[in-house]
């Protein structure tokens, strides 16, 4: 039986009073009881009495009693907590390059740094059990302990908690880290994947507790907590100013020096990351239990599953393809759901139909890729109304000759479901935000004869499914759209670039086919739909919406409106607009929502991820080893 440490004169003296009555007398006497010694009991064994031994002094002229009473006493209580011990291993199908500087970061994976623990946002919120993006009032204070934001909404000013720690003897972060890290995402030239340059305009310290944004007029997000935190595909790592000061520039981009649980010990591209606990990880609920993480990288999925099999790996992203089989063989594994559930949909690459970035002011019309013509049958140029009829008619042929329900039951195991929309809070069909006239029939025939309208029954349908990011975009998924899309009589040629070579395309607009992308399901109802689809400096869909020109309705403005419209249901109004306008167009073709999973060894004995954000591998500090 564990005992705690604990002082046990409080508890004598309540227990010893029974005793003392019977060796000192009547209620005439009058006992006065002095502790001389107090023993910390810190283990019992089995059947052992506690002794104490107590000084009585009884009042009584001149003579004084000295009595050793045996005390049976009963401690309820839990060892000292014991610092992290053991190892797990666990398989990844990547691992993006280590670099430091959030401007020179442009994989769009970057989100893992802190995932793994190495790094920490502003911000954090509750890690388990969240199925869809927490609300402001839910965040639990992370590196930031209060922020207020001005009424004239061009500032908001954070409070930065003390104590917290860099790793390796970097020093104490302070708000001047943290400006740092955000103006370095911001400056020019930056290659950061979640850059906020359209309406941050800088990061000030007066303190080195106070850290102040500040925004561009009419820029403010109303939902600027949840920029804050990693509620869905990353935000700002902090880092330290004073290691780049010191360091420099070159030399640091590869010290992945973070205020994470875990510590880097070895960064190896498409290799290993092995991290260690932290010894002053500042947060109390936070504390990793496992010592040692090794991350190994293993692209091929059936080789993940035989080295969990083999017991070489621990835990490994497994897709429904091989789910079922990897669960049969591997005696004690269990499927542990990561992430929310996620959209996988076609884009139809190409349709650029905005004419101006209406942020930087600045005409982007013609992008690169926007080709309307016989080899691209889906494009539609705005300048055109018949391209824009007959490749609406085309993408209508696409879409509803995707069988969604077959392909939940054939490729996801019926864990998953039919897709028609890309507003992920309105995806399913049990949604207060769904609406059945936004639903796709499956109609093969129909999609024939549309393709014969316009003289595309017999065109080459390219189509990109990146190979590389198989937890976010099931392969098996775009093959089997790929054949219901052969089975039309198109010439379909399916190409599985990796995304990290594919994404300089997307950056500059020039992707020109119909490519396999993503969306997290749930969500709050009146967030930023299609904003993944805008004129900006980052990647998009290979999509833009129109904003008005071209006598085409103002999407965009609807989606940019969402930034800073103050009232819930004007946004969500603003939403139903879109989803209407997609539908009516054919804007892009939803196919099926799924679960993503891990498959957990049985050396494993417990892992508590973060449900609410990217179905990646997440909260290493929470796994316990056997």
């Amino acid at each position: 039986m564990r005992m705690r440490n604990l002082a046990v004169s409080a508890l004598v003296m309540l227990g010893i009073g029974a005793a003392l009555a019977v060796a000192c007398g009547g209620q005439d006497t009058v006992v006065e009881k002095v502790v001389v010694q107090t023993v910390i009991v810190k283990e019992q064994v089995p059947g052992e009495k506690v002794v104490e031994t107590v000084i009585v002094k009884e009042q009584v002229p001149g003579e004084k009693v000295v009595q050793t009473v045996v005390v049976e006493k009963v401690v309820i209580a839990t060892a000292a907590p014991a610092g992290p011990s053991g190892s797990v291993v666990v398989a990844e199908t990547r691992i993006i390059p280590p670099v430091y500087l959030p401007s020179k970061q442009g994989t769009g994976f970057e989100y893992v740094y802190v995932n793994w623990g190495v790094f920490e946002n502003l911000l954090r919120t509750a890690t388990h059990g969240v199925t869809e993006t927490p609300k402001t009032e839910e965040a639990i204070f992370g590196i930031a302990t209060s922020w207020v934001a001005e009424p004239d909404q061009l500032k908001v000013t954070y409070t930065i908690r003390e104590g917290v720690m860099f790793h390796d003897g970097w020093g104490e972060l302070t708000a001047e880290d943290v400006a740092f890290s955000f103006n370095d995402g911001n400056r020019e030239g930056t290659r950061f994947y979640r850059n906020n340059t359209t309406q941050v305009d800088r990061w000030e310290a007066p303190d080195s507790r106070t850290a102040i944004t500040y925004y561009k007029p009419d820029q403010f997000n109303p939902r600027f907590i949840q920029r804050q935190w990693d509620a869905g595909s990353g935000n700002t790592p902090l880092i330290s100013k004073k290691l780049v000061d010191e360091v420099g520039e070159e030399k640091v981009l590869t010290m992945m020096i973070g205020t994470g649980p875990y510590v880097v010990k070895k960064w190896v591209t498409d290799g290993e990351v092995v991290l260690e606990a932290s010894t002053d990880y500042w947060r109390e609920d936070g504390q990793p239990k496992t010592k040692n993480v090794n991350i190994v990288a293993i692209s091929e999925e059936a080789v993940r599953v035989a080295s969990l099999k083999t017991g070489e790996v621990d835990m490994a992203f497994i897709s429904s393809k091989f789910l079922g089989d990897a669960l049969n063989d591997i005696p004690g594994a269990i499927a542990q759901p990561v992430g929310r559930a996620l959209i996988q949909s076609m884009h139809f690459g190409g349709n650029y139909w905005a004419k101006t970035w209406p942020e930087e002011g600045e005409e982007v019309f013609p992008r690169e890729g926007l080709k309307a013509d016989k080899d691209h049958v889906w494009i539609g140029d705005p300048r055109d109304p018949a391209s824009m009829a007959s490749s609406q008619k085309v993408r209508e042929a696409l879409s509803i000759s995707i069988d969604r329900d077959l392909i939940n039951e054939k490729i996801l195991a019926g864990l998953g479901g039919p897709a028609y929309v890309f507003w992920p809070a309105a995806v399913r069909f049990d949604s207060p935000w769904w609406d059945d006239r936004w639903a796709i029939p499956y109609d093969p025939e129909r999609a024939k004869a549309l393709l014969a309208e316009v003289g595309a029954e017999n065109a080459t349908i390219p189509m990109w499914v990146a190979s590389d990011l198989t937890a976010l975009i099931d392969p098996e998924v775009g093959a089997a759209v790929a054949q219901m899309w052969s089975d039309l009589g198109l010439d379909v040629k399916l190409e599985s670039t990796a995304y990290g070579a594919r994404r300089p395309t997307l950056v500059s607009r020039s992707i020109d086919i119909p490519m396999a992308h993503f969306e997290l399901v749930g969500g709050d109802a009146d967030g930023q739909v299609y904003a993944s689809m805008r004129p900006t400096s980052g990647a998009n869909r290979g999509q833009e919406t129109p904003d008005g020109n071209f006598g085409l309705p103002d999407i965009l403005g609807l989606t940019i409106a969402n930034k800073t419209e103050p009232d819930f249901d004007t946004r969500v109004e603003n939403n139903r607009k879109i989803m209407d306008w997609s539908k009516e167009v054919w804007w892009v073709a939803p196919t099926v929502r799924g679960q993503q999973a891990y498959v957990v060894g049985p050396a494993v004995a417990e892992w508590k991820p973060t449900s609410f954000n990217l179905a990646d591998f997440i909260s290493p500090e929470t796994i316990v080893m056997k």
